[in-house]
């Protein structure tokens, strides 16, 4: 059964348009977060055959890059808290992918490496996320996706200055 829109039903008066609420900024921004959660969205979707979401593919590559981060710092990089990257680690334990190891400088520490199970299966996962990259960017030409690239990366590192300056000013912004 469809729906039918709040301005076509009877009795129902429309609201004012959403695109009349919200400035254009605000609207790009609505727009990063519903891209964000697609993403995701879809990367959970064709991960799940691997035993994977897509945030668990994200612990994953991380430590592919760089194995024995530690669960604080892996929580960091995902804005996950600390019990929730504990909890997707221990799954991620129990299907095998990944091993906590104690760290030899800090005893209260522990690193978290790929096991030699996801070690095998990386260059698929790769693959697999190449695969849902390719599919998802296409709408866009090299020289677009240079020039988005660009601009998303220079927006996210000027929210990161403006977070790290709320941060140093107590948060009073």
């Amino acid at each position: 059964m469809s729906r039918r829109a709040a301005s076509t039903r009877p009795g129902v008066r429309p609201k004012a348009s959403a695109t009349a609420a919200l400035s254009s900024r605000a609207q790009l921004g609505f727009a990063l977060a519903d891209v964000t959660r697609s993403l995701r969205m879809l990367y959970d979707e064709r991960l799940s055959a691997e035993g994977l979401t897509g945030a668990s593919w994200r612990v994953l590559a991380y430590l592919y890059r760089e194995d024995g981060l530690t669960q604080t710092r892996l929580a960091e990089m995902l804005e996950m808290t600390r019990p929730a990257i504990g909890q997707m680690i221990d799954r991620l334990e129990a299907r095998g992918f990944v091993e906590r190891r104690a760290e030899p400088n800090d005893r209260r520490s522990w690193g978290v490496y790929l096991s030699p199970h996801a070690q095998a299966k990386v260059a698929h996962f790769v693959a697999a996320s190449r695969a849902i990259e390719a599919e998802c960017f296409n709408v866009f030409t090299d020289a677009e996706l240079a020039t988005l690239s660009g601009l998303v990366e220079r927006l996210r590192d000027h929210l990161l200055r403006l977070q790290s300056a709320s941060r140093e000013d107590g948060g009073d912004r």
